[in-house]
């Protein structure tokens, strides 16, 4: 290195990583009370934005709704870029902290506050190391992640346009089921692509008393929901991933009334296209087989619809996962980048791979004695946030300067 020698650069890192956690902390708990939910992050992307420009990037905002990308250049070299998603969920915190949500109904029960401050911690480390790495970096805030939209609707809105197209991209997520201090990631199959199904059952309805008169959607529900179960047991390759589950059912308004419709909702999981689309059609044949089994009219028909939270599987990139792997590593210890297995959840990160940018993704440790054994999207959700926004900021800061390292 020409100002460095050797991994002098590891220091640049470490040492002001531990002098500004007291300070990213107090941001992390700002965030972690004021959450707000996808494609509302007003406040939200406007204290991000904020931070990073006294970080010393350039931020533009209203990036796809409430996205903003803060630019931090430093000469000519590759263009790496930073993501941290930025909506919370629509659930009622009962975590019992100081700094719990002000808002009713509404919690960062999914880490974005974590991620959104270690992009910060990582701006402020990489403006204060310029002579480690050079280039240019894009750090982005990203709305709507948790409905699987924010992704896409920055890239119509010019993202790659507006903005140098990154040379690659890396982002971190919170895992309580890694210890603090370590990090969890894989090359290939990372995470599940989704989908997301709304399933209308439809009946003849009428007097509870005279059901014989009815074609009941309340039992042909019960029953199709049953058949779904198959698919995975009796249709798909057992070598092959595949999650069904059904999250709601509504149908019907009173004890005596038998209604016209049941309205299930779906969500569907797997890592391969071809098991997607296999899925989705036994869907939609026993959904139709079973309501004609129940003697429906053909204008009665159940309707199956994919609604648009589709995001396809997390698949990062080999190369670029060690590399980015070797410089966490050379900083946190040897030992703390571990492999982990392919996730059940789906992340809209992945939507940015489809772009043909080269991913990398990293699950940062919340797991030590005081942070609980609630697993993500529980309103009991506490992880131990020093210890995960220092190895966040680690892992993003010194990605950047993996790929980025001047000679």
């Amino acid at each position: 290195m020409s100002a460095q020698s050797g991994t002098a650069w590891k220091e640049r890192i470490l040492d002001p990583t531990e002098r500004e956690v007291p300070l990213l902390l107090d941001l992390y708990r700002e965030f972690h009370a004021s959450p707000e939910v996808s494609g509302a992050e007003e406040e939200t992307a406007a204290r991000l934005a904020g931070a990073l420009e006294a970080a010393g990037c350039t931020v533009t905002r209203g990036i796809g709704g409430h996205g903003l990308v803060g630019v931090l250049e430093n000469g000519e070299g590759p263009v790496v870029m930073l993501r941290a998603d930025m909506d919370a969920l629509p659930i009622t915190e009962e975590t019992g902290l100081s700094y719990a949500s002000r808002r009713p109904g509404v919690m960062h029960a999914c880490g974005h506050d974590l991620h959104m401050t270690s992009l910060v911690g990582a701006a402020r480390l990489l403006a204060a190391c310029r002579e480690c790495w050079r280039g240019t970096v894009l750090f982005v805030g990203q709305p709507a992640e948790e409905v699987v939209a924010g992704a896409k609707r920055m890239i119509a809105d010019g993202l790659f346009e507006r903005f140098p197209r990154p040379d690659c991209a890396v982002a971190v997520h919170a895992g309580p089921d890694i210890g603090a201090g370590r990090v969890g990631t894989r090359s290939g199959i990372l995470s599940a692509g989704g989908e997301s199904i709304d399933l209308v059952v439809r009946g003849i309805g009428g007097h509870a008393a005279h059901p014989d008169r009815t074609r009941d959607p309340i039992v042909l529900a019960a029953e199709t929901v049953l058949a779904l179960q198959t698919i995975r047991s009796r249709e798909i390759d057992p070598n092959d991933f595949f999650v069904l589950s059904i999250g709601a059912i509504h149908g019907g308004t009173k004890h005596n009334a038998i209604p016209d419709e049941v309205a299930l909702k779906l969500n569907l999981r797997y890592h391969r296209p071809a098991v997607r689309d296999q899925g989705l059609a036994a869907i939609r044949r026993i959904a139709e087989g079973t309501a004609m089994a129940a003697g429906m009219p053909p204008g009665r028909m159940p309707v199956v619809t994919v609604i648009d939270e589709s995001v396809p599987p997390l698949v990062t990139d080999a190369a670029l996962t060690g590399k980015c792997g070797a410089g966490i590593e050379e900083c946190l210890g040897a030992g703390a980048v571990v492999e982990i297995p392919p996730l059940a959840g789906s992340e809209d990160f992945a939507v940015f791979g489809d772009a043909g940018i080269p991913l990398a993704y990293f699950r940062i440790g919340t797991k030590d004695e005081g942070s609980g054994d609630a697993y993500l999207h529980s309103s009991h959700f506490a992880p131990a946030a020093g210890p995960a926004i220092r190895t966040g900021t680690v892992a993003l800061a010194a990605s950047v300067i993996a790929c980025a390292r001047r000679p």
